[in-house]
């Protein structure tokens, strides 16, 4: 247990997350949604006809978040071409 101390002494507090499976650290993706930008997009340049200017929109994909927490531990959680699980 000292070794996972250890890995989470560079975080703040706050940036601190565990695999409730694993209990690896866990690492922060960036949403991949084209124009998601910190969670949302500005739907005025998706569609300028039926939005107005300054329309922000959550993205689809990450929900408003930004992007996603996951866990790097092959063993634990497998993977499929290199994306997390």
């Amino acid at each position: 247990m000292a070794e996972q101390a250890q890995i989470f002494d560079h975080l703040d507090y706050d940036d601190r997350r565990a695999c409730s499976r694993c209990g690896w650290e866990m690492e922060w993706a960036e949403c991949h949604m084209i124009d998601c930008e910190d969670g949302v997009y500005d739907a005025y340049e998706e569609d300028c006809i039926n939005n107005d200017p300054g329309t922000f929109v959550n993205c689809s994909e990450c929900h408003g978040k930004g992007g996603h927490w996951y866990c790097p531990n092959d063993k634990c959680h497998p993977t499929q071409e290199g994306q997390p699980k």
